[in-house]
């Protein structure tokens, strides 16, 4: 029998419905009864297997008491995903809850692999270093930076979480990343601290650097992520480029990607010679 193929952004809709069960502090057993379903039908809605009926969804959200903005753009995202393509535009600055899905679809990976150039992703990022760009981000505008700050300290807690195994996850990091300066020296002190410390302490997460001299790759000037999800919901590629973040899950462009990343490990310095470079630059 030929499995049905899992529509990406059926595994948005899913992602973001697992986190507000969850938050709710809703068993699955607890929403199978109020649909009057099995609970394996509540586990495909949170994989993106199957998609709820609108009724379905209007029930759940009232259950997990989610009202408000959120709520109105997840059912009408859901609305019309059937018809959506998930390469196109998301611009988490002026959309923050597609924002919102988007680190959602990262809490329901299980493994991901990431190319950052420049910067520290997002999850690897301590308080002070977050808040300096998020600062800079949006000037002037205490209420958005506070917001997307916890937002970006939540990410963080995907690589310690214990409810479930924690997200796997590999960073190739671009040595320029060590030496642009954000928020000045002591902030850029603590962030590699951070690094050191994941690197040497947490198994499920490895950083490689990719040293200047590391040679062309296929994604220079991109953040790269790639996520890998229960089966059978595809892989996704994001990429994330000035003003434009791309969600793909074309095969044959996720099969490319995979491979370029592969081949990116194998330019990129050892976890080990990579944590002592991190330890010079204290």
């Amino acid at each position: 029998m030929v499995q049905r193929r899992v529509q990406p952004e059926h595994v948005q809709v899913a992602a973001t419905l697992r986190r507000m069960r969850e938050q709710a502090k809703v068993s699955r057993e607890e929403s199978a009864v109020l649909l009057g379903c099995t609970v394996s039908k509540i586990g495909d809605l949170e994989t993106g297997r199957s998609k709820p009926k609108p009724v379905e969804l209007e029930r759940l959200l009232d259950h997990f008491g989610v009202a408000g903005d959120e709520r109105a753009e997840l059912v009408e995202f859901a609305r019309t995903a059937r018809g959506r393509r998930a390469s196109g535009p998301y611009t988490a600055a002026t959309v923050p809850n597609n924002h919102r899905r988007i680190v959602d679809l990262e809490a329901q990976a299980v493994s991901s692999l990431c190319y950052s150039g420049e910067l520290v992703p997002g999850i690897l990022q301590v308080e002070p270093y977050a808040k300096a760009l998020l600062d800079w981000s949006w000037q002037g505008k205490e209420a958005e930076v506070g917001k997307l700050l916890a937002l970006r300290m939540e990410r963080g807690r995907l690589l310690t979480r214990t409810h479930r195994p924690p997200l796997r996850y590999w960073c190739i990091l671009g040595e320029g990343a060590l030496h642009t300066v954000v928020g000045g020296d002591a902030v850029m002190r603590q962030q590699v601290e951070h690094l050191v410390a994941l690197n040497t302490t947490t198994e499920n997460v490895t950083i490689q650097v990719m040293p200047y001299d590391g040679g062309p790759h296929a994604f220079r000037g991109l953040l790269a992520t790639l996520h890998r999800f229960p089966p059978p919901a595809p892989d996704i590629l994001l990429t994330d480029s000035y003003g434009r973040e791309t969600i793909q899950d074309r095969p044959q462009v996720v099969e490319r990607a995979t491979h370029h990343l592969d081949l990116m490990k194998g330019m990129a310095l050892s976890r080990e010679a990579s944590t002592e470079i991190l330890r010079a630059c204290l």
